[in-house]
């Protein structure tokens, strides 16, 4: 459990869109997630730092001034935080690509987490290694496997939606054959329950994509 009476350090794993704004989620050095919460707000107003430049995953922030954050309509969201000043977020540091594999290798998450966390059960943020990923043609979503058990959703349409920013630009400007890759790590994570929207359970989504090799990022992300 993150411990709040200390400065928490995490290391930014996904970046995504929500609506017009947009979700950040990390981990901590010992493999506890973290999804920090603006001050002002459930979700994020830019995915830039005041210098422009993106936030990407394997950024490394720390963070001085938060709480621990509950979101009575969502309870499977047990890893928010909310920030109480936004100068109370500091990058301090900047993985590499491959350093950021083996973080995440070190943390990965088993298969039944990842079942827990479809299910809402007491958390809404899981790390895989997937065996492999298929897009699915004409589609923003995908379908992956682990350990054998391939992953489809239970929705209308097939495969879970993809929120990540830089991989919403790379499927609409270039095919991908993700079999071409050494490494293929997902964060899968829960869109909260927005009754006034109609959505009324907490439902699963890939919010990031890592790889090894590494794919560049786009100049803009798409709206």
């Amino acid at each position: 459990m993150v411990n709040l009476d200390k400065t928490l350090k995490i290391v930014i794993l996904a970046v995504t869109k929500t609506y017009d704004r947009y979700c950040i989620a990390g981990m901590t050095e010992y493999g506890e997630w973290v999804r920090p919460l603006p001050p002002d707000h459930r979700f994020w107003p830019t995915y830039r730092y005041c210098d422009s430049a993106f936030i990407t995953p394997g950024d490394v922030w720390e963070i001085t001034d938060y709480v621990k954050y509950n979101d009575p309509q969502s309870p499977g969201h047990t890893e928010d935080i909310k920030i109480l000043d936004y100068n109370s977020v500091n990058k301090c540091n900047e993985l590499s690509n491959e350093q950021l594999c083996t973080f995440v290798e070190r943390h990965l998450d088993d298969e039944q987490s990842l079942c827990d966390t479809l299910d809402a059960n007491g958390r809404s943020l899981c790390l895989i290694n997937a065996d492999k990923i298929r897009k699915v043609v004409g589609e923003n979503r995908v379908c992956f496997t682990i350990n054998g058990n391939e992953y489809r959703n239970n929705t209308f349409k097939e495969g879970y939606p993809v929120t990540d920013l830089k991989w919403r630009s790379v499927f609409q400007h270039r095919s991908v054959r993700f079999d071409e890759f050494n490494q293929l790590y997902l964060c899968v994570g829960l869109a909260r329950k927005e009754p006034n929207k109609d959505i009324y359970r907490e439902y699963p989504m890939v919010i990031s994509i890592i790889t090894n090799p590494f794919v560049p990022y786009p100049q803009q992300y798409p709206d």
